[in-house]
Protein backbone atom coordinates (compact mmCIF):
# COMPACT_ATOMS: atom_id res chain seq x y z
CA UNK A 1 0.00 0.00 0.00
CA UNK A 2 2.87 2.60 1.02
CA UNK A 3 4.53 1.96 -2.39
CA UNK A 4 0.86 3.08 -3.95
CA UNK A 5 0.87 6.06 -2.72
CA UNK A 6 4.60 6.72 -3.22
CA UNK A 7 4.10 5.88 -7.15
CA UNK A 8 0.76 7.73 -6.85
CA UNK A 9 2.79 10.88 -5.58
CA UNK A 10 5.70 10.40 -8.07
CA UNK A 11 3.08 10.54 -10.87
CA UNK A 12 1.31 14.03 -9.47
CA UNK A 13 4.71 15.30 -8.81
CA UNK A 14 5.58 14.53 -13.13
CA UNK A 15 2.26 16.10 -13.85
CA UNK A 16 2.54 19.26 -11.85
CA UNK A 17 6.10 20.11 -12.67
CA UNK A 18 4.54 19.65 -16.52
CA UNK A 19 2.68 22.12 -18.70
CA UNK A 20 0.24 19.16 -19.54
CA UNK A 21 -2.02 20.04 -16.88
CA UNK A 22 -2.50 23.81 -17.94
CA UNK A 23 -3.21 22.55 -21.42
CA UNK A 24 -5.54 20.29 -20.80
CA UNK A 25 -7.64 22.50 -18.27
CA UNK A 26 -7.31 25.21 -21.01
CA UNK A 27 -8.84 22.40 -23.49
CA UNK A 28 -11.28 21.79 -21.55
CA UNK A 29 -12.21 25.09 -20.62
CA UNK A 30 -12.06 25.72 -24.52
CA UNK A 31 -15.01 23.62 -25.22
CA UNK A 32 -17.82 25.29 -23.54
CA UNK A 33 -17.29 28.47 -24.04
CA UNK A 34 -16.62 27.59 -28.18
CA UNK A 35 -20.65 25.68 -28.04
CA UNK A 36 -21.97 28.56 -26.07
CA UNK A 37 -20.47 31.10 -28.46
CA UNK A 38 -21.85 29.33 -31.83
CA UNK A 39 -25.34 29.40 -30.13
CA UNK A 40 -25.16 33.40 -29.34
CA UNK A 41 -24.14 33.55 -33.05
CA UNK A 42 -26.54 31.59 -34.36
CA UNK A 43 -29.32 33.11 -31.99
CA UNK A 44 -28.16 37.12 -33.90
CA UNK A 45 -28.47 37.42 -37.51
CA UNK A 46 -26.50 41.00 -37.61
CA UNK A 47 -23.40 38.45 -36.38
CA UNK A 48 -24.14 35.47 -38.50
CA UNK A 49 -24.01 38.17 -41.87
CA UNK A 50 -20.76 39.35 -41.25
CA UNK A 51 -19.21 35.86 -39.63
CA UNK A 52 -20.44 33.82 -42.97
CA UNK A 53 -18.71 30.55 -43.40
CA UNK A 54 -18.29 30.56 -39.23
CA UNK A 55 -22.32 31.45 -39.24
CA UNK A 56 -23.30 28.34 -41.01
CA UNK A 57 -21.55 25.94 -38.29
CA UNK A 58 -23.06 28.37 -36.06
CA UNK A 59 -26.17 27.70 -37.10
CA UNK A 60 -25.89 23.78 -37.27
CA UNK A 61 -24.94 24.37 -33.38
CA UNK A 62 -27.20 26.54 -32.74
CA UNK A 63 -30.28 24.89 -34.05
CA UNK A 64 -29.24 21.60 -32.04
CA UNK A 65 -28.98 23.37 -28.97
CA UNK A 66 -31.49 26.40 -28.21
CA UNK A 67 -32.41 24.48 -25.06
CA UNK A 68 -31.08 22.99 -22.29
CA UNK A 69 -31.64 19.45 -23.01
CA UNK A 70 -30.02 19.82 -26.39
CA UNK A 71 -27.03 22.44 -25.32
CA UNK A 72 -26.30 19.66 -22.74
CA UNK A 73 -26.23 16.21 -25.26
CA UNK A 74 -24.20 18.19 -27.35
CA UNK A 75 -21.63 19.00 -24.87
CA UNK A 76 -21.85 15.37 -24.38
CA UNK A 77 -21.23 14.66 -27.76
CA UNK A 78 -18.26 16.70 -28.62
CA UNK A 79 -16.69 14.99 -24.85
CA UNK A 80 -17.33 12.09 -26.87
CA UNK A 81 -14.57 12.63 -29.26
CA UNK A 82 -13.13 15.82 -28.04
CA UNK A 83 -12.29 14.02 -24.91
CA UNK A 84 -11.19 11.26 -26.54
CA UNK A 85 -8.20 12.92 -27.98
CA UNK A 86 -7.91 14.98 -24.53
CA UNK A 87 -7.62 11.93 -22.59
CA UNK A 88 -5.38 9.72 -24.99
CA UNK A 89 -2.60 12.94 -24.71
CA UNK A 90 -2.90 12.41 -21.31
CA UNK A 91 -2.14 8.95 -21.08
CA UNK A 92 0.29 9.04 -23.95
CA UNK A 93 2.54 11.42 -21.85
CA UNK A 94 1.54 9.50 -18.51
CA UNK A 95 3.65 6.77 -20.60
CA UNK A 96 5.31 7.67 -23.44
CA UNK A 97 7.33 10.21 -21.49
CA UNK A 98 9.19 7.87 -19.76
CA UNK A 99 11.03 6.26 -22.48
CA UNK A 100 11.23 10.16 -24.57
CA UNK A 101 12.96 11.44 -21.36
CA UNK A 102 14.82 7.97 -21.15
CA UNK A 103 13.25 7.42 -17.65
CA UNK A 104 12.09 4.02 -17.85
CA UNK A 105 15.16 2.22 -17.19
CA UNK A 106 15.68 4.63 -14.05
CA UNK A 107 11.64 3.62 -13.48
CA UNK A 108 11.92 -0.22 -13.79
CA UNK A 109 14.90 -0.04 -11.30
CA UNK A 110 13.49 0.91 -8.26
CA UNK A 111 12.23 -1.93 -6.23
CA UNK A 112 8.65 -1.65 -6.62
CA UNK A 113 6.34 -4.43 -8.51
CA UNK A 114 5.83 -2.67 -12.30
CA UNK A 115 1.90 -3.85 -11.21
CA UNK A 116 2.20 -0.85 -8.57
CA UNK A 117 3.74 1.20 -11.25
CA UNK A 118 1.21 0.73 -13.73
CA UNK A 119 -1.90 0.95 -11.27
CA UNK A 120 -0.27 4.37 -9.94
CA UNK A 121 -0.12 5.71 -13.52
CA UNK A 122 -3.80 4.83 -14.04
CA UNK A 123 -5.32 6.13 -11.06
CA UNK A 124 -3.84 9.49 -11.77
CA UNK A 125 -5.16 9.18 -15.51
CA UNK A 126 -8.63 8.27 -14.43
CA UNK A 127 -8.21 10.84 -11.32
CA UNK A 128 -7.17 13.34 -13.91
CA UNK A 129 -9.92 12.83 -16.89
CA UNK A 130 -12.49 12.89 -14.45
CA UNK A 131 -11.15 16.09 -13.16
CA UNK A 132 -11.43 17.85 -16.83
CA UNK A 133 -14.90 16.22 -17.39
CA UNK A 134 -16.48 18.36 -14.41
CA UNK A 135 -14.25 20.68 -15.46
CA UNK A 136 -16.19 20.58 -18.68
CA UNK A 137 -19.28 19.98 -16.95
CA UNK A 138 -18.88 23.15 -14.48
CA UNK A 139 -18.49 25.36 -17.71
CA UNK A 140 -20.98 24.15 -19.42
CA UNK A 141 -23.79 24.46 -16.75
CA UNK A 142 -21.79 28.41 -16.61
CA UNK A 143 -21.95 29.40 -20.20
CA UNK A 144 -25.69 28.03 -20.50
CA UNK A 145 -26.78 30.29 -17.60
CA UNK A 146 -24.72 33.09 -19.10
CA UNK A 147 -26.83 32.80 -22.47
CA UNK A 148 -29.75 32.07 -20.51
CA UNK A 149 -31.10 29.27 -22.18
CA UNK A 150 -34.70 27.45 -21.95
CA UNK A 151 -36.07 24.82 -20.60
CA UNK A 152 -33.55 24.11 -17.13
CA UNK A 153 -35.52 22.11 -15.33
CA UNK A 154 -34.63 20.05 -11.97
CA UNK A 155 -34.76 16.44 -13.85
CA UNK A 156 -33.51 17.84 -17.79
CA UNK A 157 -30.32 19.13 -16.07
CA UNK A 158 -30.28 15.83 -13.40
CA UNK A 159 -30.34 13.54 -17.02
CA UNK A 160 -28.12 15.92 -18.87
CA UNK A 161 -25.77 15.52 -16.22
CA UNK A 162 -25.55 12.17 -16.12
CA UNK A 163 -25.46 11.39 -19.42
CA UNK A 164 -21.87 13.51 -19.82
CA UNK A 165 -20.34 11.44 -16.75
CA UNK A 166 -21.57 8.29 -18.13
CA UNK A 167 -20.04 9.02 -21.65
CA UNK A 168 -16.97 10.08 -19.83
CA UNK A 169 -16.74 7.06 -18.52
CA UNK A 170 -17.00 4.95 -21.35
CA UNK A 171 -14.42 7.74 -23.09
CA UNK A 172 -11.87 6.99 -20.23
CA UNK A 173 -12.26 2.75 -20.49
CA UNK A 174 -11.80 3.08 -24.36
CA UNK A 175 -8.52 4.84 -24.03
CA UNK A 176 -6.80 2.57 -21.63
CA UNK A 177 -5.48 0.07 -24.59
CA UNK A 178 -3.66 3.09 -25.89
CA UNK A 179 -1.04 2.98 -22.80
CA UNK A 180 -0.19 -0.52 -24.22
CA UNK A 181 0.97 1.90 -27.59
CA UNK A 182 2.35 3.79 -25.60
CA UNK A 183 4.67 1.82 -24.35
CA UNK A 184 5.18 -0.72 -26.85
CA UNK A 185 5.90 2.35 -29.09
CA UNK A 186 8.28 4.12 -26.65
CA UNK A 187 6.93 7.52 -27.25
CA UNK A 188 3.69 9.91 -28.21
CA UNK A 189 3.95 9.32 -32.11
CA UNK A 190 2.21 5.72 -32.15
CA UNK A 191 -0.77 6.21 -30.08
CA UNK A 192 -1.13 9.70 -31.10
CA UNK A 193 -1.13 8.25 -34.62
CA UNK A 194 -3.34 5.10 -34.02
CA UNK A 195 -6.47 7.64 -32.46
CA UNK A 196 -6.47 9.04 -35.65
CA UNK A 197 -7.28 5.96 -37.27
CA UNK A 198 -9.44 4.52 -34.69
CA UNK A 199 -11.70 7.34 -35.00
CA UNK A 200 -12.06 7.23 -38.69
CA UNK A 201 -12.84 3.34 -37.98
CA UNK A 202 -15.22 4.24 -35.66
CA UNK A 203 -16.68 6.42 -38.26
CA UNK A 204 -16.97 3.63 -41.01
CA UNK A 205 -18.42 1.26 -38.08
CA UNK A 206 -21.16 3.48 -37.29
CA UNK A 207 -22.01 3.48 -41.32
CA UNK A 208 -22.17 0.53 -41.48
CA UNK A 209 -24.35 -0.11 -38.12
CA UNK A 210 -21.64 -1.70 -35.68
CA UNK A 211 -21.18 1.43 -34.18
CA UNK A 212 -22.90 -1.01 -31.12
CA UNK A 213 -20.13 -3.30 -31.19
CA UNK A 214 -17.14 -1.31 -31.43
CA UNK A 215 -15.59 -0.08 -28.77
CA UNK A 216 -14.66 3.09 -30.12
CA UNK A 217 -18.23 3.96 -31.68
CA UNK A 218 -19.77 3.38 -28.45
CA UNK A 219 -18.87 6.43 -26.23
CA UNK A 220 -20.20 8.71 -29.27
CA UNK A 221 -23.72 6.66 -29.57
CA UNK A 222 -24.52 6.59 -26.20
CA UNK A 223 -23.62 10.38 -25.84
CA UNK A 224 -26.47 11.07 -28.31
CA UNK A 225 -29.32 10.05 -25.76
CA UNK A 226 -31.31 7.61 -27.85
CA UNK A 227 -30.51 4.46 -26.23
CA UNK A 228 -28.57 3.24 -29.35
CA UNK A 229 -26.38 1.57 -27.20
CA UNK A 230 -27.45 -1.64 -25.21
CA UNK A 231 -25.82 -3.49 -22.13
CA UNK A 232 -23.73 -5.58 -24.39
CA UNK A 233 -22.16 -2.35 -25.91
CA UNK A 234 -21.62 -1.33 -22.28
CA UNK A 235 -19.95 -5.01 -21.45
CA UNK A 236 -17.89 -4.01 -24.77
CA UNK A 237 -16.36 -1.27 -23.43
CA UNK A 238 -15.75 -2.60 -19.97
CA UNK A 239 -14.17 -5.40 -21.02
CA UNK A 240 -12.01 -3.20 -23.71
CA UNK A 241 -10.58 -1.24 -21.25
CA UNK A 242 -10.07 -4.14 -18.73
CA UNK A 243 -7.71 -6.09 -21.80
CA UNK A 244 -5.95 -2.40 -22.38
CA UNK A 245 -4.86 -2.21 -18.50
CA UNK A 246 -4.04 -6.06 -18.13
CA UNK A 247 -2.27 -6.19 -21.65
CA UNK A 248 -0.08 -3.01 -20.50
CA UNK A 249 0.85 -4.60 -17.29
CA UNK A 250 1.76 -7.53 -18.83
CA UNK A 251 4.43 -5.60 -21.66
CA UNK A 252 5.36 -3.84 -18.75
CA UNK A 253 6.06 -7.06 -17.07
CA UNK A 254 7.18 -9.37 -19.77
CA UNK A 255 8.59 -6.96 -22.31
CA UNK A 256 12.41 -6.04 -23.14
CA UNK A 257 13.22 -3.51 -21.33
CA UNK A 258 16.77 -2.65 -22.43
CA UNK A 259 16.90 1.05 -23.26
Amino acid sequence: MNNLKNMIWIECRKAIRSRIPLWTTIGALFLPVVVALMIIISKNPEISRKLGVISAKADLIGLAATEWPGFLTLIAQMLATAGFFMFIVILSWMFGREFADGTAKDLMAVPVPRLTIILGKFIIYIGWALAMSLLILGGSLLMGSMIDLPGGSTDVLQKGIILKLVTTVLVILCVVPFALLASAGRGYLLPMSMAILTMIVANVALVFGWGDLFPWSIPGLYSQGTGMVGTTGIWVVIITGFIGWFSTDLWWKRADQNR
